[in-house]
């Protein structure tokens, strides 16, 4: 049995910066680099798992028979740093940093399952030798913990594979931090995909994307969600023989917080034609000396420092 398929899903989210962080990850600023071809014929097993901060990505094969593999693993972190400021008054804040991590994993492989005989060393088992024979199993994950988005592929118990696989992961947090501001704030992008194309022989395919709010609000979430109650699951699950394409990925976007512009620079030119929402006081409240009164408090009759009057 023989079937074709191809599908693309793409979602685009608009949202906060959430603070959701990898449980098994920490920031640590670096890159580092795989970079591996392997071919040959007997036992394999590779487990490989690689985390920052709020990414986390893992590789699992095992098998007996020949293989032909090439693998790419990429992944990096680093940091922007600066000093936040007030939203309003734009006196400067503590020295702060925010974070962003990338990891990019690329795998072209193709295994053949058969009973694998081995001989060891000059005893027992050079008389008795030990027969591998394990079915094929591939299973890649994909995780990005600040966005709530998992991506999943397996093959299982296969006869024969030939794929290709591609997962790109980025956690980029805006400048400045939820809550803080600045006047230059910098955007910044989640990013979680997962492309694939692989044709499989009697074997077990299951392919799953899970998209969740990792830190809900009490104010607009009936409850706690998380990976077990998704905002959107995909469950795809295939036994037999198959060729498939597919394409998975979810962007979100994040921005970083501006201070309001000084309505003091603007009060020789242009406050009244300043948009509201920029405006601390109106004309009134800065005439009548009601930001006079709110900025000073009670400091403002104290006349100990006043500079004399000279004639």
């Amino acid at each position: 049995m023989k079937i074709g398929m191809a599908l693309l899903v793409m979602l685009v989210i608009s949202g906060p910066s959430w603070a959701a962080d990898n449980p098994e990850g920490y920031y640590l600023k670096n890159e580092q680099k795989l970079e591996q071809d392997v071919e040959g014929e007997g036992y394999v097993m590779v487990y490989q798992k690689v985390n920052t901060e709020t990414l986390q990505l893992k590789n699992y094969m095992h098998g007996s028979g020949s293989m032909d593999s090439a693998t790419l693993i990429n992944s990096n972190q680093s940091s922007i740093s600066g000093y936040v400021q007030d939203k309003y008054t734009h006196v400067y804040g503590p020295y702060t940093s925010v974070h962003a991590g990338n990891i990019s994993f690329v795998e072209q492989n193709e295994m053949t399952y058969s009973p694998v005989a081995m001989a060891y060393g000059t005893g027992y088992y050079a008389e008795n030798p030990i027969v591998y024979n394990s079915k094929l199993k591939e299973k890649t994950e994909g995780k990005s913990y600040q966005e709530g988005v998992s991506m999943h592929h397996q093959i299982e118990y296969a006869s024969a594979f030939v794929k290709d696989i591609g997962v790109d992961l980025q956690c980029k947090e805006p400048w400045p931090p939820k809550g803080d501001y600045s006047p230059s704030p910098k955007k910044g992008l989640g990013l979680t995909k997962m492309k694939i194309e692989e044709e499989i022989t009697e074997g077990s395919i299951h392919v799953g994307q899970l998209v969740t709010d990792p830190n809900p609000s009490a104010k607009h979430r009936d409850g706690e969600h998380g990976w077990k109650d998704p905002l959107i699951e995909i469950d795809e699950n295939y036994v037999g023989s198959f060729k498939i394409t597919k394409n998975m990925e979810v962007c979100v976007s994040k921005s970083g917080s501006k201070v309001k512009p000084d309505w003091l620079s603007c009060c020789i030119g242009g406050y009244g034609e300043m948009p509201d929402d920029d405006k601390m006081w109106g004309e009134e409240e800065i005439f009548d000396c009601t930001c006079r009164e709110k900025a000073w408090g009670d400091s403002w009759n104290d006349t100990s420092k006043e500079q004399p009057l000279y004639k």
